[in-house]
């Protein structure tokens, strides 16, 4: 149910021209028609909308608890996933005006325990992804152990960290988002300041604000009043059968903001009119350039992005089933944020259609046909990026193109003007040669090449059978053969087994991971090779023969 929240302008704000209010009025319309798949019946999401000295807008759909059939409301309490590293970016930003920190300090001043990796990795590499630093939650994936599967505690990602012998790229030369810089860069607020992330952002940010709804996550079991249930939807259920998908786990820094839409708006006022401070907002907008030349679209906890012609300063968010996203296009002097409490929500998306009716752009849709005969006979395939571990599958399907990765639901390619061109959720699949290169609206790319997928033989696949352990993961895996596939389990947790797909010879796909097989040079089988989007190349070094 959509319900409107306060609009109260500020004081000193002038009354609005009939235009502004006529626009105003529309606005909440629009917003109903964005969200209108929303129900009391469903999981949904709030929303509030500022534009300039406007009264802000709020709209509330769906329920925050499914159980007790509780409405969204705009003062409903979600959690905003990544959205939170702009805080912990802001946190080390108002140490370092105390003179407590540098940005170019070594991590390793104020975390003595990690290793030393050869070049430094500065408290600013932590805010901006170029650390080179594995994710934590990834690494205890690929233990076997993913989260939500069991209870993180903050003081764990440390010696996670720690134990780790290599890094995924060398400090300052690459853009690799990672959970971890964030969790470390919390653990650095709470050494430098004496106070805990959560109580030093209370002090200096959300107290001073009046930021009243706004948290963290420092300890699930804490009573929130007023916070919404997470879910995702059941698999092979209809649609309208849901599951509650909640954060059990007390890591924070990376995520873990308890907060509401009116609170976010407060924030995002508040950097644009420098209440914190004349600077802080510039400088977490600062965007690093790489030790090769090339500046990236991460700044400090927040993303310099064009979206239709038009600058926008945004993050998004999704921790568990709650996602959100919070964004500033500074020339229409737009805020936006989204926070829901369900896992197939798009936030990035659906705030697009949000800022679009707010503040139209004059961008007209897509007006493209279907894709070209030939190409629904040659673009489908398999494809790897050999660097980050991801596989897509296009198809053709219905007279289209699909593209089906690390999603449960494929995207549809739209054609997007040149040869071999096409688009899906602002991301650019361009086509040639034997692969593509698909480049996603903060400017990274990634490349993939195309392969022919094949069916070892059993006896290489017995071959391969065995135990597997990797000191890094702190994990031993357990690999068999069941209905002609290789299985993957965790030793302490055979019910999480996975089967693996076969890509090319020595190369196979195991839950998101890329796995090559590793030998001797008399072709004995040594180790297994995993690398995702956000660990590269770990190791797991076989222990026994089967």
């Amino acid at each position: 149910m959509a319900s409107a929240g306060p609009t109260h302008a500020h004081a000193q704000s002038p009354a609005p021209s009939r235009a502004l209010q006529v626009e105003a009025q529309a606005l909440p319309a629009a917003l109903d028609a964005v969200f209108a798949a929303y129900t009391p019946a469903t999981p949904g999401c709030a929303v509030g909308v500022r534009q300039g000295d406007r009264p802000p807008v709020f709209r509330a759909y769906g329920s925050a608890d499914l159980e007790h059939r509780v409405p969204i409301t705009p003062e409903t309490v979600f959690e905003a996933g990544s959205v939170s590293k702009q805080f912990t970016a802001a946190a080390i930003l108002l140490l370092a005006d105390e003179g407590k920190l540098s940005l170019a300090d070594d991590i390793r001043k104020h975390l003595p325990e990690m290793p030393d990796y050869g070049r430094p990795i500065t408290v600013d590499m932590l805010l901006s992804h170029t650390s080179g630093l594995r994710d934590w939650g990834e690494l205890m994936a690929l233990a076997g152990w993913p989260r939500t599967s069991r209870v993180y505690t903050h003081a764990e990602v440390l010696p996670i960290a720690a134990r780790q012998r290599a890094l995924n790229d060398t400090p300052g030369e690459a853009y690799s988002y990672t959970n971890t810089g964030y969790n470390l860069a919390a653990l650095i607020v709470q050494r430098v300041s004496g106070y805990s992330l959560a109580d030093y952002t209370k002090l200096k940010i959300f107290e001073p604000l009046g930021m009243t709804r706004t948290s963290w996550r420092d300890n699930f079991r804490r009573i929130v009043p007023g916070r919404a249930v997470a879910y995702r939807a059941v698999p092979g259920g209809s649609g309208a059968a849901f599951g509650q998908d909640m954060p059990f786990e007390n890591t924070y820094g990376h995520g873990g903001l308890l907060t509401t839409v009116g609170d976010l708006l407060i924030w995002n006022e508040a950097l644009a009119t420098g209440r914190l401070g004349p600077t802080l907002y510039a400088r977490m907008q600062q965007s690093p350039t790489l030790t090769g030349g090339r500046t990236i679209a991460y700044a400090r906890g927040l993303m310099n992005l064009s979206v239709d012609g038009r600058a926008e300063v945004s993050h998004g968010g999704a921790t568990a089933g709650y996602r959100a996203w919070l964004a500033r296009l500074p020339a229409e002097r737009l805020s936006v944020a989204l926070l829901c409490n369900r896992a197939d929500a798009n936030p990035v998306i659906l705030g697009h259609r949000v800022a679009e009716a707010a503040a139209p752009s004059g961008r007209r849709p897509d007006a493209a046909g279907p894709p070209p005969a030939a190409d629904l006979q040659r673009l489908p395939g398999v494809y790897v990026d050999e660097r980050s571990g991801g596989v897509l599958v296009i198809a053709a399907r219905g007279g289209g193109l699909e593209a089906a990765g690390g999603r449960p639901v494929a995207r549809a390619l739209r054609p997007a003007g040149a040869v071999g061109r096409y688009v899906a959720e602002d991301v650019l699949y361009r086509f040639g040669g034997e692969g593509l290169v698909l480049r996603t609206p903060d400017g990274e790319t990634a490349d993939y090449r195309r392969i022919e997928p094949v069916r070892p033989a059993p006896a290489d696949l017995q071959a391969i059978a065995g135990a597997y352990a990797s000191s890094e993961a702190g994990a031993v895996l357990n690999v068999g053969v069941s209905g002609g596939r290789l299985v993957v389990a965790p030793a302490d947790r055979p019910a999480g087994a996975e089967a693996a797909l076969p890509l090319h010879r020595d190369a196979f796909r195991v839950d998101g991971a890329l796995v090559r097989v590793l030998r001797a040079a008399d072709g004995r089988v040594t180790g297994l090779r995993f690398t995702t989007a956000r660990v590269h190349a770990l190791d797991f070094r076989r222990i026994e023969a089967p």
